[in-house]
């Protein structure tokens, strides 16, 4: 028995191959009949090709919408090498403009949609869509397919100028301001509502993004928050404020040492930015690395000396390695650092005594 059966992963390879070649064949026959500009002949190639998918084609979208729900770390722990089967997607991408050559519109729309549905980053199936949104008089809705179709495809350029004829950015500038001002009052779930819609119609805006995060953490979403400035960063990466807000989303989580590389990327992109040095020498003291969390409290005492935290945190670090903490405690005191002035009262105690025995 145990002969035949080794036998049986082969025979399930080969004939995956072949259903795999076939599938391949009927593709390639659909393009050849495109080329030929036969129409009639694509549609119904395309058609068998799809049809070739019908086995397959269920699950897999499964897959996506289960995808499609995850957070970034769910995505990383149960998808860590998920990718959109892009050539399934173009099946359904050129048999609809197969059948808008044919003056079928309305089903060339049904497979462009698919097509997006089969692979969210087809850029070429969006802008389809997105003329097709406009003829149905759908403006914002093709604004929309057009942003994202450009966002996909940077050498696009019939996206491009179709996003900038439509005058679509201004659509989203107005969402955008409605939604920040809503953020600047706290009022999230309404910000909300119109960053969506802003994101929607700029994806590419890097500071759209940042407010929706902001946002999303004003409702007690980190996850939703981390994604968009982690978008933001991939569109613009030498933003100090963005890595920071990461940063603070990361310690929310504990997350200390994802927590200080942010940190650190937020203060080499900003020598001066005092907030970062704080939670970087907080994110050190978790870690246990309390030389380097010293080496931040000394660099905000440079940029702002009056900070009176970080002459108490020193201090506490020289007491604890029996150096003479006193002067530092006595400025953190004198700065208004209330846990301080007790320690700075017993080292005028101690100075007392001292004085008085050395009479």
């Amino acid at each position: 028995m145990k002969k035949y059966l080794q036998f049986i992963p082969v025979i399930l390879l080969l004939t995956s191959l072949h259903v795999s070649a076939q599938d391949d064949v009927a593709l390639q026959t659909a393009q050849g009949s495109m080329m030929a500009k036969n129409y009639t002949s694509a549609e119904s190639n395309y058609t068998n090709y799809i049809h070739s998918l019908s086995d397959k084609l269920p699950a897999y979208l499964k897959k996506v919408a289960t995808y499609d729900t995850c957070s970034p770390f769910e995505k990383g722990e149960l998808f860590p090498n998920f990718t959109f089967t892009h050539v399934w997607a173009q099946g359904f991408c050129e048999r609809g403009e197969a059948r808008l050559l044919l003056g079928k519109k309305d089903s060339a729309y049904t497979d462009f949609l698919m097509a997006i549905r089969v692979d969210h980053k087809y850029a070429e199936a969006y802008y389809q869509a997105a003329l097709l949104k406009k003829e149905k008089g759908d403006k914002v809705g093709s604004c929309i397919y057009l942003g994202k179709a450009k966002h996909y495809s940077d050498t696009m350029r019939a996206a491009k100028d179709a996003y900038t004829m439509g005058f679509c950015w201004m659509c989203g500038a107005q969402y955008f301001s409605d939604g920040k001002n809503a953020v600047g009052l706290k009022e999230y779930p309404e910000a909300l509502k119109n960053l969506n819609m802003a994101v929607l119609l700029c994806p590419d805006s890097a500071t759209y993004y940042v407010y929706r995060g902001a946002a999303y953490d004003g409702i007690g979403k980190p996850d939703s928050a981390m994604m968009d400035y982690t978008t933001a960063l991939s569109i613009d990466s030498n933003n100090s404020q963005l890595y920071y807000r990461r940063a603070l989303l990361w310690e929310e989580k504990q997350k200390w040492d994802m927590a200080f590389r942010d940190l650190s990327r937020s203060i080499g992109l900003n020598s001066g930015f005092i907030d970062a040095y704080v939670h970087r020498a907080e994110a050190c003291e978790n870690m246990d690395k309390e030389a380097s969390a010293q080496f931040d409290y000394q660099q905000i005492i440079r940029i702002k000396p009056s900070y009176g935290d970080a002459y108490y945190k020193i201090a506490l670090y020289q007491q604890k390695m029996g150096q003479d903490a006193c002067p530092m405690f006595q400025k953190a005191a004198d700065l208004g650092v209330d846990d301080a002035q007790g320690y700075a009262d017993e080292c005028k105690k101690a100075a007392d005594k001292a004085a008085r025995m050395g009479r």
